[in-house]
């Protein structure tokens, strides 16, 4: 076994050397086999987990106490995760401690505790004493199997155990880790160690390293295979790095809704003729004001709708009546922040979206229903954007579910889909992402089936279709694609350039050529339009 083992370390050391040579191949190996010589058994770093907590909590409490709660547990735990860092142990587990008495006031899931369970049982079982492993023991109980899909905290997990002699369960863990990454290097040298030197298994401890050794000789085949063959990487690359992007939701770019009946939640009969006075002039006022607000007179709008809200709730009109002025006369004023930069009116957008009923989006009529709930969405999305802390987190969660609230009520409404597919991405769950893409493309193509087999009802007066190609670095980018006529680049950041080839009045032109792009290696290619230069909705 040991020259086995020499042997294995003189052929690495030779690919390295080969390697070395081709600037191309090493950056493609750069986090693979190469770096699992340096690893030692055992070792583990400090995780955070804090953004992965609210995964697992589909409703919030929004309350003010409850976001405060939630706040204060973050600090506790960044100073818990502090002291760990710095082999502070006491003072890491008085800090966890005092996190989980704030996370469990703001009512989160079970699931979001594992990050904390963990750290703390790595914390105890550090000071190396019975009644601390005791205590790390104990906690490790309490992990639930939600982190079972996370490899890296199943790796932390494992070490747990191992400070504390629970070996069979360590070995578990990284077994299972490694399953889901069979190139999770790290997790077979520590499985081997543990297998050899504390349960002096070594026909176990040579499987894990022959294990090891197969998965690195498969990875090398393939980077090898890749760096011999530049068309098949080309068309790997064409497959893989285009992104998918989405559209940022758009606040300034939305259907404004009008003519709700706001008297439909009151009884008339109960209304004297002075409240009605006030509502009528409320309603007065609400009608201009969203014309004004449709018409991108913002600070007219928010005037006309603030007064139309105090009028209508002076004419004691029902909280569900109130809320298409208060979701308009929000829009208004996030529209305001949007176009001027000021943000003094944000206080009250929280106040106007706190008080909103699920009764906007719940009439007969489920193109309206649709419409307002995508408004709400965008609302939500663009407050969220601008808070911080836990209330982004919150408003942009509700965003979500709202984006998803007005798919619902209408699948082939794919506006949405662009925007949760930037969301998606802008929070880093990528799988989402692809997958919303997936159901984009879907309900795309069934839109235009829908359509009587014909795409002519699609071309919008003053509208132009551009090709999106992809996004790609400096020297990434596939020599062919500048040879296509009416090439854009839109710098994206230091890094990333986005490309938008050909340009087409008419849609069915455009996606003849999409096509074309996607034949060619593109696969991921899509069709945006664009009036007066500036990106809009496809339909």
């Amino acid at each position: 076994m040991i020259n086995k083992i020499i042997k294995h370390k003189i052929i690495i050391s030779f690919i390295i050397c080969l390697i070395s040579s081709n600037n191309l191949l090493a950056n493609i190996v750069s986090d693979s086999i190469l770096s699992s010589d340096n690893m030692k058994a055992g070792e583990w770093h400090v995780m955070s987990g804090e953004k992965s907590m609210l995964k697992y909590n589909d409703q919030i409490d929004r309350s003010k106490n409850a976001i405060k709660k939630l706040s204060e547990g973050n600090n506790l735990y960044n100073s818990g995760l502090k002291h760990l860092r710095n082999k502070e142990y006491k003072k890491a587990i008085e800090s966890f401690t005092e996190s989980l008495k704030r996370y469990k006031r703001a009512k989160l899931s079970e699931h979001a505790y594992n990050y904390i369970y963990i750290n703390m049982a790595l914390a105890y079982s550090s000071m190396n004493n019975d009644k601390d492993n005791a205590a790390a023991q104990r906690l490790l109980t309490f992990v639930t199997s939600k982190i079972e899909k996370e490899k890296k905290w199943l790796y932390n997990l494992s070490i747990a155990y191992h400070l504390i002699g629970d070996y069979e369960k360590a070995v578990k863990n990284l077994s299972h880790a490694i399953r889901l990454d069979a190139n999770y290097f790290q997790a077979y040298i520590t499985l081997e160690s543990i297998y050899r030197n504390n349960l002096n298994d070594t026909r176990n401890a040579d499987k894990v390293r022959d294990k090891m050794e197969t998965a690195e000789a498969k990875l090398i085949k393939k980077n090898q295979k890749t760096s011999r063959n530049p068309k098949s990487k080309d068309k790997e690359h064409k497959e893989t790095v285009v992104s998918i992007t989405g559209i940022k939701p758009n606040i300034r770019d939305l259907d404004i809704m009008r003519n709700d009946d706001i008297l439909q939640y009151n009884k008339i009969s109960l209304l004297n003729d002075r409240s009605m006075k006030s509502i009528q002039d409320g309603i007065d006022l609400y009608n201009t004001g969203v014309i004004d607000l449709s018409k991108n007179n913002y600070l007219q709008a928010a005037e006309n709708l603030k007064l139309a809200e105090s009028k209508l709730k002076k004419g004691k009109v029902t909280e569900n009546g109130l809320n298409f002025s208060r979701t308009n006369l929000a829009i208004s004023y996030l529209c305001l922040a949007e176009e001027t930069g000021e943000t003094n009116k944000l206080g009250q957008v929280k106040r106007l979206l706190g008080k909103i009923t699920n009764k906007l989006y719940d009439s007969d009529d489920a193109n309206r229903n649709r419409d307002w709930a995508y408004n709400l969405a965008v609302a939500y999305y663009n407050y969220g954007s601008k808070a911080r802390g836990d209330a982004k987190t919150i408003f942009i969660k509700e965003s979500v579910k709202l984006m998803k609230l007005s798919i619902k009520f209408d699948k082939l409404f794919l506006t949405p889909y662009q925007n949760l597919i930037y969301i998606y991405k802008e929070m880093g769950e990528d799988k989402k992402a692809e997958k919303h893409q997936e159901l984009f493309n879907k309900n795309r193509e069934d839109l235009l089936r829908s359509a009587d087999g014909t795409t002519d009802g699609f071309d919008r007066e003053g509208v132009i279709y551009r090709i999106y190609l992809g996004k790609f670095g400096e020297y990434e980018a596939p020599a062919d694609l500048f040879d296509e006529d009416n090439i854009i680049t839109i710098p994206v950041n230091e890094r990333y350039t986005e490309y938008l080839a050909g340009m087409f009045i008419k849609f069915i032109d455009a996606k003849k050529y999409l096509n074309e792009m996607k034949d060619r290696g593109y696969k991921h290619a899509s069709i945006r339009a664009f009036k007066d230069g500036r990106n809009i909705p496809l339909f």
